[in-house]
């Protein structure tokens, strides 16, 4: 079963917001994400690890994506030099976390602190994902609690 029903392109609205990057080291996951978020009309690009992202950003010395969403573990730390990294050639650019895990405080001030927009705790359904990814599309103020109250 799918577990991203089929949906219009323009149920989520794309102002402007087409190329993603999806950081996931998981493959089988990866791609079931890449491809309901490609149902919703966005434009998908994958890595297997951030070490590839960020030499991908050095080599091009520019970010090429709207939207960042990084799949990582609660003993990563190589996300924050990814954040600071992004935000070196990018204020614009949205970078999200996915996490099974729960976070400290001190871990999230850090996140926010080296330009992480939001932490996404997994699992999530696609439906809950838009709804956060909506926010920041629309310019919602306080984007934080959309993904924490879910």
């Amino acid at each position: 079963m799918d577990k991203f029903p089929q949906c219009i392109n323009n149920s989520l609205r794309n102002h402007g917001i087409t190329k993603v990057l999806l950081i996931n080291s998981d493959y089988e996951p990866a791609m079931i994400l890449k491809k309901g978020l490609e149902k919703y009309g966005f434009e998908v690009y994958y890595f297997a690890n951030i070490l590839t992202a960020i030499q991908d950003i050095q080599k091009t010395r520019r970010v090429n994506y709207e939207m960042v969403l990084c799949d990582i573990q609660i003993r990563d730390t190589e996300y924050l030099l990814f954040a600071k990294q992004v935000r070196e050639f990018s204020h614009t650019v949205k970078i999200f976390l996915l996490s099974p895990c729960e976070f400290e405080d001190i871990v999230i001030q850090n996140a926010m602190m080296a330009g992480v927009n939001e932490i996404i705790r997994k699992p999530i359904s696609a439906e809950k994902l838009n709804i956060v990814l909506q926010d920041y599309i629309d310019g919602i103020k306080n984007p934080l609690d959309s993904a924490l109250k879910l």
